[in-house]
């Protein structure tokens, strides 16, 4: 199986096939959507993806930081999305300079932002 262009982390199903939806619907077609940041670490080992859209929080305690740590170890863009509105208390510790997206957004804001990680990350 070919690596994901995409990897998508977001525990709400319906949110997460809006964004799915919304990324297909812009052209992307090699996504990869997990609820959980253990299921996600697992497809980063295999096969690390070009970006990444990641939920900050993945409820029950839960958030994306290991995701985004090592998305940042291999160098692969990210950003992360948070209906938090406090900037600083939003971002999990280590990665105040992520990029980030609120919730909500508009299918236009979302396709910018992967379209821009896309043309900075990785090629293949």
């Amino acid at each position: 199986m070919a690596a994901s262009d995409i990897l998508i982390v977001e525990d709400e199903a319906l949110i997460a096939v809006d964004i799915e939806m919304t990324l297909q619907g812009a052209g992307h077609r090699r996504i990869s959507v997990h609820a959980s940041a253990e299921t996600a670490l697992a497809e980063i080992e295999r096969d690390p993806p070009r970006i990444a859209v990641l939920d900050v929080n993945l409820g029950e305690g839960r958030t994306s930081a290991p995701v985004a740590h090592r998305l940042r170890e291999l160098d692969r863009p990210f950003m992360f999305l948070s209906a938090y509105t406090d900037e600083t208390g939003a971002l999990p510790k280590g990665l105040p300079d992520a990029v980030r997206l609120a919730k909500p957004f508009s299918a236009r804001e979302l396709t910018r932002m992967v379209d821009t990680l896309l043309a900075t990350g990785p090629r293949g």
